[in-house]
């Protein structure tokens, strides 16, 4: 049975809270620190220590940087530090969707252009391990679905680099509208303060269902937030277990091929004869940076014989929204076609190996643990070529060979 969790936000959630919690519910603290590594430029360490909020006994963690005076981080940096590291290739994706969600987010709060915005609190290296550290965590507990309470609505203000505000930040705001998330707004005894963060938020946006589960119990963790209150707890509860519930022949299947089954994904579709080639390769692009998984073109014909193209894109359901709009600003539609979608997906990995044309990247793709193929990265390939004056099969002959040997070894 697939290992499931659910997050249990009795006083909100923070990225160091969900970080907490795994820690707390069994997750070895040097391995992720080994982990986080691959990603975090400078040295760090996870500082934890067990304490109390309101009655409950819960895991606290502090991120002690060696060197303090670490400059604030933008946008780029954080890419940056996604596209260098050396972390599976489904982690990276998740970090960068988690990263795309609240760049986003803070675009919507400050109504600037996305990816404009200047990073307060968010600029530093505490977000890059939090976000990081959600994502590897959950892979090295062996979470394959991750399931959630509602987000707890709190009363009162917070505070900030801006000054005083509202217990909820505008960012949280965003994301919580834009994904769709629940949020309980009649609890008898409401968090005061800023209870969930943009960046709790972010991840949870991102990584969790807030569908019912039938879960067997294995674990029960808890992560502390920094005050002490408990009316209620500041803290998120962790149940780690095991699936309740017969697998779907999906999820059979899956288990029976040796890859994932996915559930959450749409097709957007549309007609399209009135635009060039042009436009609809920009549309593409850009397509893609509102979070689509992917997309093409298709040729159609239309009424009176009119050549057309079936513009077609796969996102998450979590990405709905601003895939669609995207739809509806970039291209001439008038309405667009949706289906929900049933996904076999294999586990990817990308490594780098080094040919005598210099290092290129290669994606693995692994069945049931084994890798079944090897694919250089075409854009590292065509650069060597062209510097080395050399056919391209030629690297990518040499790059498929050293990906074998690393394999081997």
């Amino acid at each position: 049975m697939p290992r499931i969790a659910y997050l249990d936000f009795i006083g909100g959630v923070s990225g160091d809270m969900l970080l907490a919690a795994m820690l707390d519910v069994g997750l070895d603290r040097a391995e992720l620190e080994r982990e986080l590594s691959r990603i975090v430029p400078e040295p760090f360490e996870l500082s934890t220590s067990k304490t109390t909020r309101g009655a409950v006994s819960a895991t606290h963690v502090d991120v002690i940087l060696v060197d303090e005076s670490v400059q604030q981080l933008g946008w780029h940096d954080f890419y940056r530090y996604i596209d260098e590291s050396d972390l599976p290739e489904t982690d990276r994706t998740k970090i960068g969707a988690i990263f795309n969600c609240l760049r986003r987010a803070e675009g919507e709060a400050h109504h600037e252009p996305t990816g404009t915005t200047h990073l307060h609190e968010l600029g530093t290296l505490d977000t890059l391990i939090d976000i990081a550290g959600a994502v590897v965590g959950m892979r090295l507990l062996g979470i394959e679905r991750l399931h959630a309470s509602p987000l707890p609505a709190s009363i009162g203000m917070s505070s900030s680099s801006h000054g005083k505000g509202a217990s909820i930040a505008p960012a949280t705001f965003s994301i919580i509208k834009n994904a769709r998330l629940p949020i309980n707004v009649s609890a008898a005894h409401p968090p005061k303060g800023e209870c969930v963060t943009p960046t709790g938020a972010a991840i949870v946006a991102t990584s969790a269902t807030f569908k019912a589960a039938n879960m067997t119990i294995d674990a029960v963790g808890y992560g502390a937030g920094t005050r002490n209150v408990d009316t209620p707890p500041n803290v998120v509860g962790l149940w780690l277990g095991r699936s309740a519930t017969e697998p779907s022949p999906l999820q059979r299947t899956a288990a029976n091929v040796g890859v994932k089954s996915q559930t959450d994904v749409v097709l957007i579709e549309v007609n399209l004869d009135d635009m060039t080639g042009e436009e609809l390769g920009h549309v593409m692009a850009t397509l893609f940076e509102a979070g689509a998984l992917d997309v093409w073109t298709s040729p159609i014909q239309m009424k009176k014989s009119r050549p057309a193209v079936i513009l077609s894109a796969i996102a998450k359901q979590s990405d709905l929204d601003t895939v669609a709009s995207t739809f509806f600003a970039q291209t001439s539609t008038l309405g667009v076609r949706l289906r929900g979608l049933e996904r076999l997906v294999a586990e990817r990995e990308i490594i780098t190996v080094a040919t005598e044309y210099g290092d290129v990247r290669v994606k693995l793709r692994k069945v049931a643990g084994v890798v079944t193929q090897i694919a250089p990265e075409y854009d590292d390939c065509a650069t060597s070529a062209t510097n080395h004056s050399v056919p391209l099969r030629q690297v990518t002959d040499a790059a498929k060979e050293a990906a074998a040997r690393y394999i081997d070894d």
